[in-house]
């Protein structure tokens, strides 16, 4: 069985269990397969291991099954190279460790003394995922392994399930790190096949992302996601009734690289991945720390490290705001731009760099991927300038993505979340991405009695004059992010761009960019055939203009 994989299209899930180990239905992957695999009379089984190995040596030690850890990862193929003299002359099967299959409660293979000498082994397909191999009709023998037309007529899926002659030892590469296909193709070059078998009742799945995983789970049991190890983590130490722990609901995957489960009405769970944004472990930190000081933020339950987990109280819903409400949030602001943030691990100020790299990502993912155009170069000027302005202001401690969607509200009490990437910078930026959010319609003249409201409540009375300037900056930043997240599977994000142009129209006018003007409104141009149930109604109420809450 292989388990040696990193799991990485199931982070952050992954970050803290190996994906073999995940639950599904309860039960981890490698167990429901070991128990098929006895089932069918297999008594002897080895698990290679290699990330996070010790969690898989330890539950092969209490299983039954003997581990085979790799420092370094083998492949599908150079896995058998140190299990040799353990296969011996013997058939034996080959399984992911990772997939879910069932509905095969009986082997469905052939006796292997029913096989001619010409087929070397046989292999579950299924007519669901990539479909990357071809078969022929007569036979079901493979003949080609990696299809030029996946997906057509006569191609199926490798389900990672075979039983194999010892034969295939031959075919595979005795060092190093190799597939298992590869030891395919040169065993069917000799004349040598792979009979593919698709029993009538298979279920399968590989569960390899974050939303294939938890709609597999969600069409099982009841409490699927209680088994979750994060989960299971998070409601052991919240410190809360357990009866208002349930049920858990999954509340999706953020472009953040963070998984979010809600707790029954208690708490939230958020699985977190660092690796690549060390901020994510800073959450829990972070909110003690503005506690503290009186900012209005979830209470933190329990932080877990070792699970990659942080627990905080459950703290409502976004939802659209009224007047007053904006009030209650702009004090918060105020007070959160205020604070000093001295000995504090935040991240690296916005600076040059970091302003080159916002507008890098709208040149990409937005201008690039979604127009397919190059950023014009009086734009670019424009945005350097921007820039230069924007670091000429008195730095202050800055959420960075304060938008309508990170205040959340319960029985009339607003929290703040979201606060991991704070750092030192313009209060603008955060008081621009409440005014010019692209979530939420208000109107110019709503927007400039809140702007000077603001400046009164904080002692920066200037922050109204350079707020176009912020505003221009952060809706660069949020339509490259838009781009980005449509970019590695969350189309959803699309929906706000029409109205982020519109915002950035609005403040490049304001702030007197005639080319970033003129590139906004050509966008919009573009845009607006394909959005035209986007509607404002223009009050600046904030009570009719859609959200995605």
């Amino acid at each position: 069985m292989l388990g040696a994989g990193l799991g990485t299209r199931l982070r952050p899930l992954t970050c803290s269990v190996p994906k073999p180990l995940m639950p599904v239905w309860g039960e981890p992957m490698l167990a429901r397969t070991v128990a098929l695999l006895r089932s069918w009379g297999v008594d002897d089984i080895v698990v290679n291991c290699h990330y996070l190995h010790g969690q898989i040596e330890k539950w092969c030690a209490a299983n039954g099954c003997r581990a085979s850890y790799e420092p370094d990862i083998l492949g599908t193929g150079g896995v058998l190279n140190p299990l040799r003299e353990w296969i011996g002359g013997d058939d034996f099967y080959l399984v992911n460790g990772d997939i879910v299959f069932d509905g095969v409660d009986e082997c469905p293979f052939s006796p292997p003394d029913a096989l001619p000498p010409s087929v070397i082994g046989e292999c579950l397909v299924v007519e669901d995922g990539p479909r990357t191999i071809e078969a022929e009709p007569e036979g079901n023998l493979v003949t080609c392994w990696q299809s030029p037309d996946p997906g057509c007529r006569g191609t199926f899926t490798y389900c990672g399930v075979a039983r194999l002659s010892a034969a295939v030892l031959g075919y595979v590469r005795e060092t190093g790190c190799s597939s298992i296909v590869d030891a395919y193709e040169k065993a069917m070059m000799d004349g040598r096949f792979m009979k593919a078998v698709q029993p009538a009742s298979l279920l399968w799945t590989d569960a390899g992302t974050v939303a294939s995983y938890m709609a597999v789970n969600s069409d099982g049991e009841d409490n699927a996601f209680d088994a979750i190890p994060q989960v299971k983590a998070a409601m052991s130490a919240a410190g809360v009734e357990p009866g208002r722990l349930s049920p858990v609901s999954f509340l999706g995957a953020r472009g953040s690289d963070r998984c979010f489960f809600r707790l029954g009405d208690a708490a939230v769970a958020i699985a977190y991945d660092d690796s690549k944004r060390s901020e994510n472990a800073k959450y829990a930190a972070h909110a003690r720390w503005l506690a503290s000081k009186g900012v209005p933020v979830p209470r933190l339950l329990a932080d877990l490290p070792g699970m990659k987990t942080q627990v905080f109280e459950w703290a409502g819903v976004e939802r659209k705001m009224n007047i007053d409400e904006y009030v209650t949030v702009l004090e918060a602001l105020a007070k959160f731009n205020a604070l000093d943030p001295a000995g504090l691990d935040l991240e690296p100020p916005f600076n040059a760099e970091l302003w080159e790299w916002e507008r890098n990502l709208f040149a990409e993912y937005c201008l690039g991927g979604r127009y397919h155009m190059e950023c014009p170069p009086a734009v670019a000027k424009e945005l350097a300038a921007v820039a230069e302005r924007l670091d000429r202001e008195p730095p202050a401690l800055v959420h960075r993505d304060f938008q309508s969607s990170n205040v959340l509200w319960r029985n009339g009490q607003m929290s703040i979340i979201d606060f991991q990437g704070m750092r030192m910078g313009p209060a603008a930026y955060d008081l621009a991405s409440l005014l010019y959010d692209p979530y939420v319609s208000l109107a110019e003249k709503r927007r400039g009695e809140f702007a000077a409201f603001y400046g009164k409540l904080s002692g920066r009375p200037e922050s109204a004059d350079v707020l176009p300037f912020a505003a221009v900056q952060r809706l660069a930043q949020a339509l490259g992010a838009y781009g980005r997240l449509a970019s590695v599977g969350q189309p959803q994000f699309g929906r706000y761009v029409l109205p982020a142009l519109e915002n950035m129209l609005a403040a490049a006018d304001e702030a007197g960019l005639d080319a970033v003007g003129a590139l906004a409104e050509d966008l919009i141009a573009r845009e607006q055939p394909a959005s035209a149930e986007h509607k404002h109604c223009g009050c600046g109420c904030g009570e009719h203009p859609e959200t995605d809450s």
